[in-house]
Order: structure tokens, then C-alpha cells, then sequence
């Protein structure tokens, strides 16, 4: 995945790269955060990346737009995560709706 590949959409960006943790257990949580994310209904896109260069912290996830570091993180936590995302999401869709259109004249 590459940033051009994401919209301004909230996102949680697992590293799969082979330094930090065996891929197999940064794939798993990506899935598994990723069938989360879609069982709650969260407007979270949940990634997988290649190394992230934080290496031997893994695994190692990253928040999207607000670009912010996790280390050593579990599949509770990985949903803790989505579920901020999901609601700094709803809370500016929110706002957006909302604010007032401008009158074009």
C-alpha cells in the first residue's frame, strides 16, 4: 500500500515487513482488525504496509490521517484504535453536516 492508494478516510496501517515480527502475526491482526472494524460498522480502512522501519517493535501499527506510532500491539488494542478512529470519523462527518453551506451568488 502506498499513501497515494489512501483517501482522507481514517485508517489503521499494520506493518507486514519481515524485521519487526513473523508476518504471519502482522497479517493475522491486520484480518482480524479488519473483521472487526466491519462487524462495528467502523468507517476505519484497515492496511497492511510493507516496513514501517521501527523494526523489532512489531507488531507495529499507524494511524492515517494524523500519522501516529504504535508499537507492540495486540488485537484489543488494535480495536481500541479503530474504535477512536471510527469515532474522530463520525465526530467530523458530524460537523460537517452541520456547518452551513455558503450561498453562491
Amino acid at each position: 500500500m502506498r499513501k497515494r492508494e489512501l483517501d482522507d478516510a481514517p485508517a489503521l496501517v499494520v506493518c507486514v515487513g519481515k524485521s519487526c515480527v513473523a508476518r504471519e502475526v502482522s497479517r493475522a491482526l491486520a484480518e482480524q482488525t479488519r473483521a472487526y472494524a466491519a462487524a462495528c460498522g467502523a468507517p476505519v480502512r484497515v492496511a497492511v504496509i510493507g516496513c514501517l522501519h521501527v523494526c523489532e517493535k512489531g507488531p507495529v501499527v499507524a494511524t492515517y490521517p494524523d500519522i501516529e506510532f504504535y508499537k507492540r500491539v495486540d488485537f484489543p488494542r488494535a480495536c481500541r484504535l479503530v474504535d477512536e478512529l471510527a469515532a474522530q470519523a463520525r465526530a467530523l462527518a458530524e460537523e460537517q453536516s452541520e456547518s452551513p453551506t455558503p450561498e453562491l451568488r
